[in-house]
């Protein structure tokens, strides 16, 4: 590649810098955490390689039969980057994966990350993303992205670090970033499409 970055697809190591084999991004899924930014990393990475941004929140509620139907279209195309686990359609977005980029952060991080756009779109009252005004009463729901960031990170944790382990994952490099400078390291090493 003339980007000078080299995968494994063996690699699942935080370096995704390591020497293997050239393994070229046609099928990507950016998971982690709410807050982690997986729409924003899967925005940028859109943006510089070309692939189509499918965003999972625009496929559907998950889990119903029109849901299913939106992600297993789109697991058979042959280019496309994915922002967000694909719940209740795992088996069909992983096989066809060749990438599986993992934001990993901090729980304080996504907690911050996740109050500031939290606090932007209630303040500005201008939706960002899947995110709307919802008012303050709607801290209460345990859904809220505060909340749902405060009590599903060591879930999300624990579900990446399985995905790694997975032996049906082997044709797929995955790429655990732990901080965002891994993320913006490797982005900037990526061809501009």
């Amino acid at each position: 590649m003339s980007n000078g970055v080299v995968m494994s697809k063996q690699t699942r190591a935080d370096d995704p810098g390591q020497c293997g084999t050239v393994v070229a991004m046609e099928r990507v899924v950016v998971i982690g955490c709410a807050g982690s930014g997986k729409s924003t990393l899967a925005r940028q990475l859109a943006g510089r390689t070309g692939l189509p941004l499918v965003e999972r929140d625009g496929l559907g509620v998950e889990g119903s039969p029109g849901y299913l139907s939106a992600v297993a279209e789109m697991a058979a195309r042959p280019r496309w980057i994915l922002d967000g686990a694909p719940y209740y359609a795992d088996e069909l977005v992983y096989s066809a994966a060749d990438t599986v980029v993992f934001l990993d952060y901090p729980k304080v991080l996504v907690l911050w990350r996740v109050f500031w756009r939290t606090a932007m779109v209630e303040v500005l009252r201008r939706p960002t993303g899947a995110h709307r005004p919802q008012g303050l009463s709607a801290l209460r729901d345990p859904e809220h992205p505060i909340r749902w960031a405060w009590t599903s990170h060591a879930d999300r944790h624990r579900e990446g670090l399985a995905l790694m382990a997975r032996p049906g994952l082997t044709q797929a490099q995955i790429l655990r970033f732990t901080r965002p400078t891994m993320a913006r390291r490797w982005l900037r090493q990526l061809a501009i499409a």
